[in-house]
């Protein structure tokens, strides 16, 4: 029985490792690819836009990845609840990403800025429509994680295709959301269709009052899984808005850098998450190993910034490819502190069920590190974006560590 566990704990570990490790080869050999064609300059206008539509997708999810998995790997035997789970979510993300769009259109038609690049909006509405058919939060929910590699390697091989052929000089920058966009698109129509048949899912769309109840309801999981989500995609986006393309690039690529090597605890995280929702007595475990793996990859960040840059990017301008490199250093504790929350915030706090703890803990240091990053972004741009998102997670982190300990929660479970 216990070689059944660890072989189904290392298929999931290493099924959601291979999302991460599909994901980190695409921007490794794809993100040099684009800044030589299109320029840093136009690199750093889609990144601002991706960070937007990033920013759109984490909403349309509403916390899915935390209530829906946790509700899902509770009752997965029972089809009836499947269902109506099935339903509710879809339900609820369509109406999400209608709203989506309408902000779009509405930023495009209202603000002139958003308006020099209306094409590159309109083809990143194909990308909320994209990810309205992603059941990741479903292949966790029954903990067969397996499908997920494989739906993230088909969509990144078409998207890679696609690039290669379409994107050949500096205006075609235009095109590259939307290359991304069709190959989301095609691989999770196809999952979805799959869990639609292989389920015998009856959809049936909820009524608007319904899907406003569910959004009151779950605004504790859509808070904590929405804000620690869109905080990159937030430093990216005010950088952006403050300062010039090429400085959205440095601290979109310094974030990039910063989020592959915490890729190991994300999947760590997801993994142990339902598993320690099943067998609490795990937790201590799942904190030595998480927080352990945090601390040696933000050791290994600093260290190899200056190793690794200049080879892997080809920048022409040294300037800009030193200013890559100190970011990296200024970001490296991330690892750890991503650790730190995912210890003992969502796999403790959430385990336990203080959602609206943890959800004020996210809150408010969300709160007080965007007041501290409206004030030196402007300032010091790519370098004040670095210094928020490490104020924020490092609030996140104390917050988390100090309320988990606070409620003495080990104690009151042994």
């Amino acid at each position: 029985m216990k070689t059944n566990k660890l072989y189904h704990f290392l298929e999931n570990t290493v099924s959601l490792f291979s999302v991460k490790v599909i994901d980190l080869a695409l921007a490794i050999l794809l993100i040099p690819y684009l800044i030589l064609k299109v320029g840093i300059v136009n690199y750093g206008k889609y990144a601002f836009v991706i960070s937007l539509v990033l920013f759109l997708v984490n909403i349309t999810n509403y916390g899915f990845n935390l209530k829906a998995v946790r509700q899902l790997a509770k009752y997965s035997n029972d089809s009836n609840k499947m269902n109506s789970l099935f339903n509710e979510v879809f339900s609820v993300k369509l109406y999400l990403t209608g709203f989506s769009i309408l902000i779009l259109a509405v930023l495009v038609l209202g603000v002139p800025s958003f308006r020099l690049y209306a094409l590159v909006y309109i083809f990143a509405s194909f990308m909320l429509i994209g990810d309205l058919f992603s059941l990741r939060w479903f292949f966790m929910g029954i903990e067969k994680m397996k499908y997920i590699p494989v739906i993230n390697l088909g969509g990144s091989l078409i998207y890679v295709l696609l690039v290669l052929v379409f994107i050949q000089q500096p205006k075609d920058y235009e095109f590259i959301i939307l290359l991304e966009s069709i190959g989301l698109l095609i691989v999770n129509m196809i999952s979805f269709l799959y869990i639609v048949l292989e389920y015998k899912v009856k959809l049936q769309l909820l009524s608007f009052k319904k899907v406003r109840m569910y959004l009151v309801v779950n605004w504790s999981s859509f808070i904590n899984l929405f804000i620690p989500s869109m905080l990159s995609n937030t430093a990216v986006f005010l950088v952006g808005v403050f300062s010039i393309p090429a400085n959205v690039s440095i601290i979109q690529l310094g974030v990039k850098v910063a989020n592959g090597f915490a890729t190991i605890n994300a999947v760590l995280t997801k993994v142990f998450y339902a598993m320690v929702n099943r067998k609490v007595q795990i937790l201590r475990k799942s904190f030595s190993v998480i927080l352990g793996i945090g601390i040696l990859l933000s050791i290994i960040m600093f260290i190899s910034a200056e190793v690794f840059i200049g080879p892997w990017l080809k920048i022409e301008n040294a300037t800009i490819e030193q200013q890559i490199t100190y970011i990296i250093k200024v970001l490296s504790p991330t690892p750890f502190l991503m650790a730190v929350i995912s210890a003992y915030g969502i796999n403790g706090l959430l385990v336990y069920g203080k959602d609206k703890l943890f959800g004020y803990i996210t809150l408010i240091s969300t709160l007080l590190s965007l007041i501290l990053g409206l004030i030196l972004i402007p300032k010091y741009t790519f370098l004040g974006g670095a210094l928020f998102l490490l104020a924020a997670r490092g609030l996140y982190a104390i917050g988390s560590f100090i309320m988990f300990n606070k409620k003495r929660i080990f104690k009151s479970k042994k």
